[in-house]
């Protein structure tokens, strides 16, 4: 089997690092026909993508795509258009079509559903809403096969987007293990370190967190780490500032290879808490790679983590609110040897259904339906 993965791909993306390696570990040939236009920025606010600059910058890539395509990438079986290929379906479908080959998408996200209903940089009835449904459904349309992260997804693509008939298969996201692995680091402080990594968008309900440890702010000894950049970068500084949280720490984005080191600095990661219908949804990139990194992690309980994981097996789960993620930690804390069983588990778990090799045999199968 061959393959060429297609695209403005973000290449160091989890979801198309880890594609790319697990499909060539299970002996594909994978060509990548790839300009790159996504990686420049790291934040993407609400007027990213609808700049004269650049609009001017895809035209541009569409034209090296083109070019590279007809005269550098070997015969293969299979066009793989990666995350984010929104734009890029277009381009693909066409050398799909005039070359005879299967298309295969992997969004990983609906575009409506991240930049108009999570995000919320506009209105649900404004053009620029009906351009990303317009976007995301002709993605799927013009695919063979649509490769989504759960099946709460999968069935949010069917009913909310109007794509019933669409040839849906899920992977999972996991983690690259050739970055995130047990780090052993001795904590000098003495403190329980709860730790989140991410952007600060509102699917991860950081608010909630920064509630959680107002309520634990007596328990000297835990301490709040938050690792990221992002929309509501500025709303919870200020919030912090207002109620005087000495118990929470503000750092900046920490470059993707440093991240295991800087989770291994933790006692407990924390994953997302939001109040969306996305949050119920998706399984987020950190909380793989918590598991990759033999950490025990926190997270919100979701039909999506009851895809995949056992709570107190695998993972640590609460209700969305700040009391009870409060008393989640405080338990976590005290229950040493329960949260050593329970990371050893999720680790172990990961081994054996998430690394690299594991996901892309799965997909090898997945490509092989075409």
């Amino acid at each position: 089997m061959s393959v060429c993965y297609f695209g403005t791909y973000e290449k160091d993306y989890p979801r198309n690092s880890i594609v790319l390696e697990g499909l060539r570990r299970n002996a594909v040939t994978v060509f990548e026909c790839h300009v790159p236009l996504w990686e420049k920025t790291i934040t993407k606010g609400k007027n990213f993508g609808f700049s004269i600059t650049f609009i001017l910058r895809f035209f541009i890539a569409q034209l090296r795509l083109l070019f590279r395509y007809v005269f550098f990438i070997p015969k293969h079986d299979i066009i793989l258009v990666g995350y984010i290929g929104h734009l890029d379906i277009f381009l693909a479908k066409m050398m799909a079509f005039f070359g005879r080959k299967k298309l295969v998408f992997n969004p990983l996200v609906s575009l409506y559903d991240t930049v108009i209903v999570d995000r919320g940089y506009f209105t649900t009835f404004s053009p620029k809403a009906r351009l990303m449904r317009f976007l995301d459904r002709s993605a799927c349309k013009m695919s063979d096969i649509v490769i989504l992260d759960t099946e709460a997804n999968i069935q949010y693509f069917r009913n909310e987007l109007d794509l019933p008939d669409i040839n849906f298969k899920r992977l999972f996201v996991g983690a690259d293990d050739r970055i995130f692995f047990p780090e052993q680091i001795i904590n000098s402080e003495n403190h329980f370190n709860v730790m989140f990594i991410g952007k600060f968008i509102p699917l991860h309900g950081i608010e909630k967190i920064i509630e959680a440890a107002s309520i634990l702010k007596s328990e000297t000894d835990i301490i709040f780490t938050l690792v990221g950049l992002g929309q509501l970068r500025s709303e919870i500084e200020d919030k912090i500032n207002e109620q005087e949280l000495v118990n929470i720490r503000l750092l900046d984005w920490i470059p993707y290879n440093q991240l295991s080191q800087k989770m291994a600095e933790a006692d407990l990661l924390l994953g997302i808490f939001g109040d969306s219908d996305k949050a119920q949804r998706v399984i987020p990139n950190k909380l793989f790679q918590a598991l990759g990194v033999g950490k025990p992690i926190l997270t919100a309980d979701t039909s999506a983590i009851r895809e995949l994981l056992t709570a107190d097996e695998h993972i640590f789960t609460s209700e969305s609110t700040p009391v009870k993620i409060a008393e989640k930690i405080q338990f976590i804390r005290t229950h040493e040897k329960i949260r050593h069983r329970v990371s050893m588990n999720g680790y172990r778990f990961f081994q054996e259904k998430l690394s690299i090799e594991k996901l892309g045999a799965e997909l090898k199968t997945i490509l092989k339906d075409v």
